[in-house]
């Protein structure tokens, strides 16, 4: 094959899975608005807005600290990536790149793709090579399933976590706490290699160095901060409807519907399950109050503070 022909062809097969990603990536977000329309088209919104109006300042506060903890806890991710890496940077650095990267990547859609932009113009100023940035990129994103299975796997099976009637009967195939035996068992698997496999994986040219085993469960330990303080602010707003473990398997399935739905922060998606699994028990209008106090205060504030942020950063860099 003469030199020049086989880049072309990788070059348009890139291309090609480029279009059909981001046509599925369309595809998924209009099922899902519409899915959203369908679920709360016969809400009474004039009784919502009356209702956020009736939010004390109290109640606002105490969700405020609940939010500050979580947040606190996403910006540890970025700290465990530098251990992982054996580099050194100011911590007030890695937590400003943190907190950046979380706040404003969800709310923009593809939060892994936009997340690494905002990672590699921060870390990149900072004389972070571009090895290590990719390697930072890879242990955040893969921090959220790190957590996530061992964590959900846990609730649905401890909990006896079940589905509203509605779902249940369609959805047969697995139950919850059958999904969660099969998630702490590739959680176990995971653990099992982290802990005895020897360092780093070879495979041909390539080397691969999974986390040890303590930066694994401190992994796990910052998602359970990062999720559990979210899901108990909303808990706490909703009014405390369950029992705070139940409702946190509730939380962990809105929010990866959420992630699926290729939706800017699972806007309407995520809001749509927590109406979905609690209309038994309370009031679609009292759910969806809650629910936009949340979005406003979990969301949309740390993006406004965040870019806000980030625009006063870019003006220093350009002013020294």
């Amino acid at each position: 094959m003469p030199l020049g022909i086989k880049p072309k062809l990788q070059s348009r097969r890139s291309k090609v899975w480029q279009r059909i990603l981001s046509g599925l990536s369309l595809l998924i977000c209009l099922v899902a608005i519409a899915v959203v329309y369908q679920g709360l088209k016969d809400t009474d919104w004039g009784l919502v807005w009356a209702n956020l109006n009736q939010i004390s300042l109290g109640k606002l506060a105490l969700t405020l600290i609940f939010v500050t903890c979580s947040y606190g806890a996403i910006a540890c991710y970025d700290v465990l990536a530098f251990r992982y890496i054996r580099q050194k940077l100011a911590l007030r650095k890695i937590m400003f790149a943190g907190l950046i990267t979380y706040a404003i990547s969800p709310n923009v859609g593809f939060a892994f793709l936009s997340g690494g932009v905002l990672r590699y113009r921060l870390y990149r100023h900072w004389q972070i090579s571009n090895v290590a940035i990719a390697k930072i990129i890879a242990f955040t994103n893969a921090s959220l399933w790190v957590g996530l299975l061992p964590v959900a796997g846990f609730i649905f099976v401890v909990t006896e976590f079940s589905l509203p009637e509605a779902l249940d009967d369609s959805f047969s195939l697995i139950s919850p706490p059958e999904l969660g035996v099969i998630f702490l068992g590739i959680a176990a698997i995971y653990l099992l290699l982290v802990r005895y496999l020897p360092q780093p994986l070879q495979w041909r040219q390539y080397s691969l160095e999974l986390p040890s085993f303590k930066l694994t469960l401190q992994q796990i330990a910052v998602f359970v901060f990062d999720w559990g303080f979210a899901a108990l602010a909303l808990h706490f707003l909703l009014g405390n409807p369950i029992k705070f473990p139940f409702f946190f398997g509730v939380y962990v399935m809105a929010m990866v519907v959420g992630l699926i739905s290729a939706v800017p922060g699972g806007l309407g998606v995520f809001e749509t399950m927590i109406v979905f699994f609690l209309e038994p028990l309370q009031s679609q209008e009292n759910l969806l109050t809650g629910l936009i106090a949340f979005r406003c205060l979990y969301y949309f504030l740390p993006f406004t503070v965040a870019v806000a942020a980030l625009i006063g950063f870019e003006v220093r860099q350009r002013v020294s």
